[in-house]
């Protein structure tokens, strides 16, 4: 009995492995008929079938070129990335000179700039959160000038809580007037966070000099001075790039005067409503209202005002004003109409005639952020 050697079958074999199935299968009964012959019927046939073994191999592990694909040739992707650099290039398509469009709006978070200055230039009317006074009060109208700041880091505590000073001092114009002997002076400090992308909360503190606050808290509750004092809780929103802003403010006078006073603000800002060349102007649309319970008086409770405003802020296309820029610049005006307060507290004044009962106003600010 002969013991067949079956390794130089499968070496062969495996060499063609390569190849399609119908040229596989030919090899495959080429090799064992071969192997069979030299191995068992023809010994001295080895000689020379190792020397056709050695001169078939390289032509048998050559593998055969793929087919051609039929129909179009696509390709998914092409990657023109540098091995060496590790980075993709670059190539810069020729274009021609365009004009500048307008400065987009960014969105930004809300607490994004350290602060900023606001002058209001002037104001044709003395209001308090939109509630009018009379011009025996108030003859020429009010100037200001104001300034908000965020100082320290941004994340007190560990919880991303930053701290916000601010100050205003204005001039109510009219010296002949009730209001317009003094000076008014507002200092205030508070805790804030953003809460939410564009909306922030801020508990603060707030010191009130002069004004009508100050002349109602020294002249009819008392105090020894202009001067009157007030914890807030404010909530504000302003989404630059869908156009919504607004404000919620609560506040607690615990000084000079008592009490508490609201005032809630909702606008919508529209973007481009004027455009020549490389200036244009937005139109920034509010609405307002404030109440007050007890703030200016023993039973003074309800609305104090209802307003509505239009802001016009202008801005140029390069950027330099206006929109996410630093300067700034916005004539408005606005209508305002008192409330249920205005003959109370006309009353806690001695009749004088405290609150008038409708007003146009008219004013212009300009800022500067930072």
């Amino acid at each position: 009995m002969y013991c067949i050697n079956l390794m130089p079958v499968f070496y062969p074999l495996s060499l063609a492995s390569s190849m399609h199935f119908a040229e596989k299968s030919v090899f495959d009964a080429f090799w064992a008929c071969m192997i069979y012959l030299t191995k068992v019927k023809y010994p001295r046939m080895k000689k020379s079938f190792l020397t056709l073994l050695a001169l078939s191999i390289p032509a048998m592990a050559t593998e055969a070129p793929p087919a051609i694909p039929d129909g179009p040739v696509t390709y998914d992707s092409v990657s023109y990335q540098d091995p060496m650099a590790g980075a993709d290039y670059v190539f810069d398509e020729p274009s021609t000179p365009m004009a500048a469009a307008p400065a987009p709006i960014t969105a930004s978070s809300s607490s994004e700039s350290k602060g900023y200055i606001n002058i209001n230039a002037f104001s044709s009317n003395y209001q308090v959160r939109g509630m009018g006074v009379t011009d025996f009060m108030s003859s020429n109208g009010y100037s200001s000038i104001e300034g908000s700041m965020i100082v320290g880091n941004r994340n007190l505590f560990n919880k991303g809580v930053y701290q916000r000073i601010s100050a205003e001092g204005g001039v109510i114009w009219g010296a002949a007037s009730v209001l317009g002997d003094c000076p008014m002076f507002t200092a205030s400090y508070a805790l804030g966070k953003e809460i939410f992308p564009n909306f922030t909360v801020e508990l603060g503190y707030t010191a009130r000099y002069g004004g009508l606050e100050g002349a109602m808290a020294r002249f009819e509750n008392g105090a020894p001075h202009r001067f009157a004092q007030d914890l807030n809780l404010t909530l504000a929103f302003n989404d630059r790039q869908k156009g919504f802003f607004g404000s919620a403010v609560w506040g607690l006078g615990f000084q000079g005067l008592t009490g508490h006073y609201f005032d809630l603000e909702l606008g919508y800002r529209f973007t481009d409503v004027i455009g020549t060349g490389n200036f244009g102007a937005d139109l920034e649309l509010s609405a307002g209202v404030s109440a007050s319970f007890g703030y200016w008086g023993a039973g003074v409770e309800g609305v104090d005002a209802y307003r509505l405003k239009a802001a016009l802020p202008l801005y140029t296309a390069s950027g330099t004003m206006g929109r996410d820029a630093k300067f700034q610049v916005a004539p408005w005006v606005q209508m305002s109409t008192s409330g249920s307060n205005d003959s109370k507290i006309d009353r806690t004044a001695g009749g004088t005639g405290v609150v008038d009962h409708f007003q146009f106003t008219v004013g212009l600010d300009v800022g500067w952020r930072f």
